[in-house]
């Protein structure tokens, strides 16, 4: 019997493979099912393998902290999936998102530790570092996936996207929080050698009541 050792690749390279069928980016999914790395990305036959910088995890973590703690002061409920991988065999796509929210949806897939996207839901947010070049149009994905709502963070800006039948258009309001100003998260995001992230988080919650209180 012949083995075959599967090395990690080491963080920010990329590798793009066409011609992928779908029962071998199942059998990839499997391989990598215990260490998550690389990050993989299907678009009919094109399968993408990328592994996160740590200024990626590092961004994609804070806007996380900064989602939840929005969302309880504003008294939702909300249930995180961080890079949970998302696939449509009939779609031929499946993707993980850098983080990933159910909002709206949340109380119809409470309690549930396994998804099926054929019967349930695609996750109401799903959010998209941008620090790497990619060659797979990571929005067709989520379209084909149906998720409503996507924020993509790239050079130091902070962009809502909504999807529409004619595809995904940038948004000035979120789908999940209303009319809240939530491109303003943006400014909470920034790196700041002066104060910890849990400093800057309390100061966010501050901001944040300081909004509901006009």
């Amino acid at each position: 019997m012949t083995q075959t050792l599967v090395t990690p690749p080491e963080a920010g390279s990329h590798l793009v493979l066409y011609g992928v069928s779908w029962e071998m980016y199942e059998q990839l999914l499997a391989i990598f099912a215990e260490n998550p790395t690389p990050r993989m990305s299907y678009y009919k036959g094109t399968l993408e393998l990328r592994t996160p910088l740590q200024e990626q995890e590092r961004y994609s973590w804070t806007l996380g902290r900064l989602i939840t703690a929005l969302s309880e002061e504003l008294k939702l409920e909300i249930c995180g999936l961080k890079s949970t991988t998302w696939r449509s065999q009939p779609k031929a796509v499946g993707k993980e998102a850098d983080e990933c929210f159910y909002i709206q949806n949340e109380r119809a897939i409470r309690g549930k530790l396994k998804i099926n996207l054929a019967v349930d839901p695609p996750p109401d947010l799903a959010i998209e570092i941008d620090t790497t070049h990619s060659s797979v149009n990571q929005m067709d994905i989520y379209a084909e996936l149906k998720v409503p709502e996507v924020w993509r963070w790239q050079q130091g800006k902070l962009s809502l996207y909504c999807l529409t039948e004619a595809g995904y258009v940038e948004s000035e309001n979120s789908l999940a929080f209303g009319s809240f100003p939530v491109k303003e998260l943006g400014r909470f995001m920034q790196l700041d050698s002066e104060k910890g992230e849990n400093a800057r988080l309390r100061e966010f919650r501050q901001w944040v009541r300081s909004q509901l209180q006009q």
